[in-house]
């Protein structure tokens, strides 16, 4: 009966160290997920190659978007990248957008993907910089497909219009 006991114990010993171990990793888990939230999405805003990638990284927690004929509108709180608009072209040309770009909260930004992956920073605006009205971007398309991304950095508060008659414009949020 000893022997029986002494068995018993030795298992509650080995379920208390697994049951260490197993929190152990929950906890490790958690702070990695906690810890690669916005920071993430925020490494991109200056990341140029990131910004490039034909796929989008963001993270969304505000999206009141709308698309009507040649007009993109936009209510944003976004951090990472996200496309607005494609255009492949068969030559060289400089298009004018009209647009507005309000940010409320930290710092956003409009940037074109040129077919060769080069991104040009179109305009970019700050919280404490807010722009109001509308003004028109000198937007250099090249031959082949071009891209037009927004850029929020710390969940920026971001309102956005775009006029462009070109092209396809699509919505960043799903």
């Amino acid at each position: 009966m000893t022997l029986v006991i002494e068995s018993g114990v030795g298992r509650m010993k080995m379920d208390s160290k697994k049951r260490i171990v197993l929190l152990t990793m929950i906890i490790m888990m958690i702070s990695l997920f906690i810890g690669c939230g916005n920071n993430t999405m925020n490494k991109i805003y200056n990341d140029d190659s990131k910004i490039a990638n034909v796929s989008d990284t963001f993270g969304l927690d505000e999206s009141k978007e709308t698309i009507e004929s040649g007009i993109y509108k936009g209510k944003l709180k976004l951090s990472g990248s996200g496309t607005v608009w494609e255009y492949k072209s068969s030559t060289d040309f400089d298009l004018q957008v009209p647009y507005t770009l309000s940010v409320d909260s930290e710092k956003a930004k409009i940037v074109l993907i040129s077919p060769d992956n080069t991104v040009v920073n179109l305009v970019e605006n700050t919280g404490k910089a807010t722009k109001n009205g509308a003004t028109s971007l000198t937007v250099p398309i090249k031959k082949g497909n071009n891209r037009i991304k927004v850029v929020g950095y710390e969940k920026a508060d971001i309102d956005i219009e775009l006029h462009i008659a070109k092209g396809t414009f699509k919505k960043i949020g799903y």
